[in-house]
């Protein structure tokens, strides 16, 4: 049988994203490939009743058995030994993959507590989001009777698209509630434009001007008293309107090269 939001993909998400992203073929529509879910266990890894507590847990969240991880390398300072258990991992496809966001977006992510939303800065540049659950007990095929502990999840979706916009639009059309946060680094640069524009536009007003007082300041043949009074009124100009100000900006970012 054929998963729902699989349907709802190929009837009606395909059509809006190639109407949003301008996409010509339907192969360039971006689609989820794959979901994994990884549980780091720490220390817990180690004593096997644990263990099997956490694999039921796991297996029942995403009805497919996971795998245990091993540590590839031995490090004293983690306490970690090369070949021991690290953690657990399951990774879903096809109709279980989209089964999963339906039960996760529909059931699971409202029972978090003061949930307000998804992060986007979850998605990396190769296309794919991950983010962390930190109660895996939100899934309600869990259950809490027979849990020892609470632990936490990460969960990566594998799309196949290569840019952040067609991936979050894709999240969207799936209704995964993703607020989307202002990069201040982004602000900070733009806002920096913004004032290097500025001072151009500053400097082309007041260049006849500045012109002009700096050739009576260089005359050697005039007063003193009116070479001194030229040089004032050159002090009293905006300091953004000299061309210096311009030059020591950089173009893309306008902020100032170091010296």
């Amino acid at each position: 049988m054929i998963a729902r939001l699989k349907k709802k993909y190929d009837n009606d998400i395909k059509s809006s994203l190639m109407s949003k992203m301008q996409y010509k073929n339907k192969n360039e529509v971006p689609k989820i490939m794959k979901i994994v879910l990884n549980m780091g266990l720490g220390e817990d890894a180690n004593d096997t009743k644990k263990l099997n507590t956490s694999l039921e847990d796991l297996s029942s969240i995403a009805g497919q058995k996971p795998v245990i991880t091993k540590f590839k390398k031995s490090i004293s300072n983690f306490k970690t030994r090369q070949g021991s258990s690290a953690g657990i991992k399951v990774t879903l496809r096809s109709n279980k993959m989209y089964e999963f966001i339906d039960r996760l977006v529909n059931i699971a992510l409202p029972r978090i507590k003061d949930f307000r939303g998804l992060t986007s800065k979850g998605i990396d540049n190769s296309g794919n989001y991950s983010f962390g659950v930190k109660e895996h007990i939100i899934f309600p095929e869990v259950n809490f009777d027979k849990v020892d502990k609470i632990r936490g999840l990460d969960i990566t979706i594998v799309t196949s698209s290569n840019s952040k916009k067609a991936t979050l639009e894709l999240l969207k059309e799936f209704n995964f509630p993703i607020k989307e946060t202002k990069n201040w680094g982004d602000m900070a640069k733009t806002s920096a434009i913004q004032k290097n524009l500025k001072r151009i536009k500053l400097a082309k007003r007041y260049a006849k001007k500045r012109a002009e007082l700096k050739k009576i300041i260089k005359n050697k043949k005039l007063d003193l008293t009116e070479r001194f009074a030229a040089q004032l009124k050159l002090n009293k100009l905006p300091k953004n309107s000299s061309k210096i100000r311009i030059r020591n900006r950089c173009e893309i970012t306008g902020r100032p090269h170091g010296v």
